[in-house]
């Protein structure tokens, strides 16, 4: 769904795109997994990466991207599940929530959670 902007003089635009987010700061809190290895995905030696995008809920439109922030594993192979932080949020305001997606090594990307602001910018893997 396209959705067009009219302004004062009665022009008719389409909004602007939105930025691709920018992993370099992000990060992971090592103190804080959600899960015990041999537990759902979180096996021995996992090796898992992740990227976010930017989503605009009201006009449907979603960033292009990050690059992948990883690959990751736990350096003491006993737990699974990151806990993010500094997550990128949208400088320019378009966002409405930002995407999380994750990859283990050999498989296939997968969407896990959508923050439903643009200000959070910490979550917990606990998806399965």
């Amino acid at each position: 769904m396209l959705i067009l902007h009219a302004l004062a003089d009665g022009a008719v635009t389409q909004p602007r795109s939105l930025p691709q987010p920018k992993i370099g700061r992000m990060g992971y809190n090592p103190a804080n997994f959600a899960w015990n290895i041999g537990t759902g995905p979180w096996v021995r030696g996992y090796a898992v990466s992740y990227a976010i995008s930017f989503h605009d809920a009201a006009t449907g439109r979603e960033s292009p991207r990050s690059e992948w922030w990883g690959p990751k594993t736990d350096p003491k192979q006993l737990y699974g599940g990151f806990g993010l932080i500094r997550i990128p949020v949208d400088r320019t305001g378009q966002a409405s929530a930002r995407r999380i997606w994750r990859r283990f090594e050999g498989q296939a990307e997968r969407l896990i959670h959508e923050i439903p602001d643009n200000v959070t910018t910490t979550y917990q893997d606990d998806v399965l």
